[in-house]
């Protein structure tokens, strides 16, 4: 990426990092603002952004669900025989190496989920050590981590026009966990587009495209568990105090408000509204990334509010610690 970068500076334009995009503007041009306030104004515009924010347009929020996959990083005894595989059964686990400083890992991946919908996420990196533990001699787990990405309802990204009544404002997203071939396709796609005004791909990966029967059944399936968090979210009777011990967190009601509360390893807690920013979900708690996930529509937050994965663009309201202080206090 980075000699691509360079090339991109010595052409005379502009790359600009920090800079989170949280709305379009359009007139005669487009203008992108940030969350600083800055301003990019520019006559075509891509929404590169994984999940799209726009939610009058084209209601991608509607079209999309996320998943979240788990990786381990293992060195073994074994020298790993080559190739990438992924096993034909549930749970899937799929397997392929790399090359770092210190000699050769295999990584794992598997124990996907919805977003927001995991129980006990920490339980999924156990369980890829198990697997582990059961194929290889294992000497080191040096690395972990977790990812997640947007599916679309018939498994075909969605690249193209955001919408069919935007000619100048563009999309590439859900990928469904297949970013480095999608990806390159989209920029094939894209660069058709814009500079030749046509793609030989276009109707494929349109995001206007028809709608088959599959895909209004996996439409029907995925809102529907949609409307069953949003309902239980805000309907689920909550506890008003809790004891929470360093590194946990939990979600409790204070003067009837939907609060979550977490405490780091030096005892000191943090409390934010647990409502998320995008269309007004109830956030879990993630266990293994210590992250407020959404169950809707994958937005993720740390525990102090700032936004980690969209589509969501603004962070979480911070709520007043010394109240629940008081409580914990009180209580225990």
């Amino acid at each position: 990426m980075l000699p691509l970068a360079e090339e991109i500076v010595k052409s005379g334009n502009h790359i600009f990092e920090h800079s989170r995009v949280v709305e379009i503007e359009e007139d005669d041009a487009y203008t992108a603002v940030t969350d600083g306030g800055y301003k990019v104004r520019a006559p075509k515009v891509i929404l590169a952004t994984h999940y799209p924010f726009l939610n009058k347009e084209g209601f991608y929020f509607a079209r999309i669900y996320v998943e979240r996959d788990y990786i381990v990083a293992i060195r073994a005894e074994e020298k790993y025989p080559g190739g990438m595989y992924i096993n034909a059964e549930n749970p899937a686990r799929s397997m392929r190496n790399q090359v770092d400083k210190d000699g050769e890992l295999i990584l794992i991946i598997g124990e996907n989920h919805k977003a927001g919908q995991g129980v006990d996420t920490i339980n999924h990196y156990h369980a890829l050590i198990d697997y582990a533990h059961q194929n290889f001699t294992v000497k080191d787990i040096p690395y972990r981590w977790s990812t997640q990405d947007c599916m679309t309802l018939d498994g075909i990204p969605y690249v193209g026009h955001y919408t069919s009544d935007t000619p100048n404002l563009y999309v590439a997203t859900g990928f469904n966990k297949w970013g480095m071939t999608n990806a390159i396709a989209s920029s094939v796609i894209l660069k058709d587009l814009i500079v030749k005004g046509k793609s030989h791909w276009e109707q494929v990966y349109s995001p206007s495209r028809k709608t088959t029967a599959s895909s209004i059944g996996k439409f029907i399936i995925e809102n529907a568990n949609v409307a069953e968090k949003l309902i239980a979210g805000k309907l689920s009777p909550l506890p008003e105090d809790i004891n929470l011990n360093p590194g946990e967190a939990n979600v409790l009601k204070i003067d009837s408000k939907r609060v979550g509360a977490y405490k780091d390893e030096d005892g000191k807690i943090y409390v934010v509204n647990t409502t998320c920013t995008h269309l007004g979900c109830e956030l879990n708690w993630n266990s293994a990334e210590r992250s407020w996930d959404c169950p809707c529509h994958g937005s993720r937050f740390s525990y102090t509010g700032d936004v980690i994965e969209g589509p969501a663009n603004k962070p979480l309201k911070s709520e007043n610690t010394n109240i629940f202080e008081r409580v914990a206090t009180d209580k225990f």
